[in-house]
């Protein structure tokens, strides 16, 4: 079965895992692909995250088949791991095979080198927890010594030990995006160990980079409404503050920003690919006090533009409802060029107000790529030396071109002449 599934594979992909099959046996090694990718070949499912483990140094083993390539890696050396960087934007990622050993619950764990049956003891879940053997004489081979292959067929998420939880508790994000992805159950004795994690305020052990990581993940997946709505019934969104609860017309919101992002994506194809992880959390915290959205922007450490984009949203509700009196197209424009692609949509989805949602249109279609062709050198050449004036003169240009639909620099000239007379 497993010669069958790599077969699935591209074919630059398979030439690579014959290169690190020979390369493994001349340094007497052993190789596998585990995780994620052997799932999801099992399930039919597309994957091209490689990640193998190695009975011997991973490390070394990067080292000379990237000196061989010539090619780029990274190493970590505390984790025993390596990042292989190939053709084609191929990243393939090694690790030593290892156990795992948690100071404390909650805590990153400490990793000595080991074998590829206790590596896969340390995964997730079973599911998560088989590997594919790469070596010439058992090529394609699977590895399932904790019945992953049964766990797929019944549909269950199942941890491999009782302590799977408490030992990680990023766990319980990643058996909410895995149930919920593969619409699995999460099987009854691995449910209740989960809920009394959560019970013992688990969530609270770990660092928010890793929570804020998980919540990204879920975000980022196709449709996270359903996700969502799972969090809220188990956990809570109290992790991100213990004031904030989400009720049905959040719900609703978030079901409309997902409605939003397909209609985006559909119907706006000139516009920018947007980070829509983004407008579903805003979806969630846009109700939290300024100060409250600073603290939690400091202890999940979102990054500069990830807070602007929220907190845009949080200062301009009464401007976008000004959009309903609003009747010139540079009125639209003056309101919403400011706001980034995940604002307008985020205020697409949050108001109802068809006439709201028209202009909104209006100007992702026609609006929001108006730019002028015309430049400062271009002021000097008609005699225009006031640099001062230089915004407001520009200003003035570009609502005119947005009156008149000026598309050529012949006819922005024309106007900037008429402007300056």
């Amino acid at each position: 079965m497993g010669v069958t599934l790599l077969k699935k594979l591209p074919l630059p992909i398979r030439k690579y895992l014959r290169m690190f099959s020979s390369l493994a046996e001349s340094l007497n090694y052993k190789i596998f692909l585990v995780g994620g990718i052997v799932r999801d070949l099992l399930l039919g499912e597309e994957n091209l995250d490689l990640d193998i483990v190695v009975e011997g140094d991973a490390i070394e083993f990067v080292k000379v088949f990237s000196k061989k390539l010539k090619a780029e890696f990274i190493k970590h050396h505390s984790f025993g791991t390596a990042t292989l960087y190939l053709n084609n934007n191929l990243k393939v990622d090694f690790a030593t095979a290892r156990k795992e050993f948690y100071p404390y619950w909650g805590a990153l764990p400490k990793v000595v080198a080991s074998t590829i049956r206790e590596d896969l003891f340390r995964r997730d879940f079973t599911i998560n927890a088989m590997a594919m053997s790469l070596n010439r004489e058992s090529w394609g081979n699977i590895l399932d010594f904790y019945g992953g292959i049964n766990d797929l067929d019944r549909g269950l998420i199942r941890v491999l030990h009782p302590k799977s939880f408490l030992e990680d508790p990023t766990r319980i994000f990643r058996a909410i995006r895995f149930e919920q992805r593969f619409s699995f159950r999460i099987e009854p004795h691995t449910f209740s160990l989960l809920k009394e994690a959560i019970r013992l305020g688990a969530i609270k052990w770990i660092d928010e980079h890793r929570i804020r990581d998980e919540l990204i993940l879920i975000l980022k997946e196709p449709a996270p409404y359903r996700y969502i709505r799972r969090i809220n019934q188990l956990i809570g969104f109290s992790f991100i503050n213990e004031k904030l609860i989400l009720k049905k017309s959040d719900f609703l919101l978030l079901m409309r920003i997902q409605r939003a992002l397909h209609i985006y994506k559909k119907k706006f194809k000139k516009c920018r690919e947007l980070q829509g992880w983004i407008i579903y959390l805003a979806g969630i915290v846009y109700k939290l006090t300024e100060n409250a959205l600073f603290q939690f922007f400091s202890q999940f450490g979102l990054r500069k533009g990830e807070r602007k984009i929220i907190l845009s949203i949080k200062e301009s509700f009464s401007k976008v409802r000004h959009l309903k009196r609003v009747k010139p197209k540079v009125g639209i424009f003056e309101i919403l060029k400011p706001l980034s692609f995940e604002a307008v949509v985020f205020f697409y989805a949050y108001f109802k107000d068809k006439t709201i949602r028209k202009k909104i249109c209006v100007f992702l279609e026609k609006l929001a790529h108006i730019r002028l062709k015309l430049r400062g050198e271009d002021l000097k050449r008609v005699g225009y030396k006031d640099k001062t004036n230089y915004t407001k003169i520009f200003k003035r240009l570009l609502h005119k071109k947005i009156e008149k639909n000026i598309s050529t620099k012949s006819q922005e000239l024309k106007e900037l002449k008429r402007l300056l007379t």
